[in-house]
Order: C-alpha cells, then structure tokens, then sequence
C-alpha cells in the first residue's frame, strides 16, 4: 500500500493549522520546525498581551491608598445631631459672635457634622435665606432616608471620608469648626490639618472641641500634646477657651505648612487615643 500523502493540514493547537508537504517521513523536520515557529509566536503574543493587560489594570483599578477608618467611625458609634446651641456653649466663646456675625457670601464648613443638625438650626434663625451664609457639612456616613431641605440652596452636605475630599475645589471658610469630628478621629491627622487650614481664608478661624490629652506627639523622647503642636507652626495663633478643650485658631498668613507627622498608636473609643512621631 502506498504511503498516503500527508499534503494536508494538521492541527496541533486549537485556531491553529500546520501544512505538511509531500510524504510524512520526508516532511517531519520542515512540520517540527513550523510548529516551533507558531508556538513560539502563540506565546510572545500571549506574554504581550498579558503584560498590556496588567498595565491597563493597574492604570484604571489601582485606587490611592484609602485614609484609615476605626470600627467606631465606620458605624457611626458617636454623636450625629448636635443642636446650634450646643456648639454656642461647647465652643470658644468667640464663636457665638463671629458666627453671627458672617454675611451672604461667607461660608461655614463644619467637619464630622453628622447630620448637619447644628447648621440645619443656625440656616432656621434666617426668615430671608438670601441673607444667611453658605453652610457646607461634612460627614462620613448618612442614614439613607436622611434627606434634609438644602434651605434655597445654602446648605450642602459631603459625605465620606474627609481626607479623599477635593477641598481645594471648595469655597473658601471664614469659619470652620470640629466637635469631636474629623481631627479628633482621624489617623492622618497632619494631612486632615493641612486641608483644613488651606480652606481657610487668611484670619479665617478654626474652632477645636477636643480631648486635650487624647492625642500626644512624641517627639526627642517627650510628648507634646495637640495644643502644644498647633503652637508650634508658624502662621497660626491659638487661642484656648475657658477650658482646654476650646481651641480657637485664626490664620494669620497664606502658604501655612503643617510640620507631617505619622500615626504609632491608635486606640478606638470615643474619642480615639492617639500617638504621632514627627515624619522623616
């Protein structure tokens, strides 16, 4: 019986077929040679296309590294509807007047504002809302169903984490203030503080309710407390009330830097205990 002709295609990988030439036992080297060829090329395109693929990944789905979030902060375990009169009390005593005392185009921004409670009362006092100042609150979580009146258009609400808000697009705060919110939670708390005196205008003010002792910087084998670190950047008078956790602290000059510091030790309650070293 003749030898049949191999003059035929063979396939040895799927989607892909090898021509052979005249009789098998003369075509063995010229079919072993093809095959190499092809495989060899199946495979830089596969390494090519995996190695583009991981690159376009890492573009698109590579988030930047998310602020830390307590168990505490994540569900909410604090205080979420502090009224306007406990602000006036709680706070310095400035800030009753100076509140007061902000215009149509002056704007408030109130950090771990929960919900808004405390603006949402201050907007109530204005019968012409045209007169009152814009009100922005800031807030990590709200319940779903809470859909408060935006009173014509001066309040706004920002939920989430504080330190990935894009507060540089914001209207600048002639006031700002912080009940035990976003600077007494927050790990990134140089960063957090840096945000937040950009937002201010110059002799804009930040008023601070704090446990004065809750958050220590260790620094050359001492530990400062979070006044005594405020006092020390330049461009920021600090004022404290008639307790030492009332903090009233005006910029006094543009392009303040907050000396970076990086977080040893967090303990989660309400308010957290925290422990900072200066950032090399």
């Amino acid at each position: 019986m003749k030898t049949k002709s191999c003059s035929q295609f063979r396939r040895f990988l799927p989607g892909f077929a090898v021509p052979t030439f005249g009789h098998c036992h003369r075509s063995s080297t010229v079919r072993l040679i093809l095959r190499q060829l092809i495989l060899a090329a199946v495979l830089l395109s596969s390494f090519a296309f995996q190695a583009q693929a991981a690159e376009i990944c890492a573009a698109v789905f590579t988030p930047e590294k998310a602020p830390y979030i307590s168990e505490r902060v994540a569900k909410n375990k604090f205080v979420t509807n502090r009224h306007f009169e406990e602000y006036a009390r709680d706070l310095h005593p400035d800030f009753k007047n100076n509140i007061a005392k902000l215009s149509a185009n002056q704007h408030w921004i109130d950090l771990g504002a929960g919900k808004a409670t405390a603006q949402i009362d201050f907007l109530k006092t204005f019968s012409n809302k045209n007169q009152a100042p814009q009100a922005t609150a800031v807030a990590f979580k709200l319940d779903r169903w809470f859909k408060p009146s935006s009173y014509e258009g001066k309040l706004k609400i920002e939920e989430g984490a504080y330190e990935t808000m894009p507060t540089p697009s914001w209207k600048k705060a002639d006031i700002i203030t912080d009940v035990y919110g976003v600077l007494s939670y927050t790990a990134n708390l140089s960063q957090a503080l840096q945000k937040t005196i950009d937002l201010l205008n110059l002799e804009g003010e930040l008023y601070l309710l704090i446990s004065p002792f809750a958050t220590q910087i260790k620094t050359n084998n001492e530990h400062i407390t979070l006044t005594q670190y405020l006092k020390s950047i330049e461009g920021l008078k600090i004022e404290e009330g008639t307790t030492t956790s009332q903090l009233k602290i005006t910029k006094t000059k543009n392009n303040i830097q907050i000396p970076p510091i990086e977080i040893l030790r967090y303990t989660d309650q309400a308010p957290p205990l925290r422990t900072y070293t200066p950032k090399n």
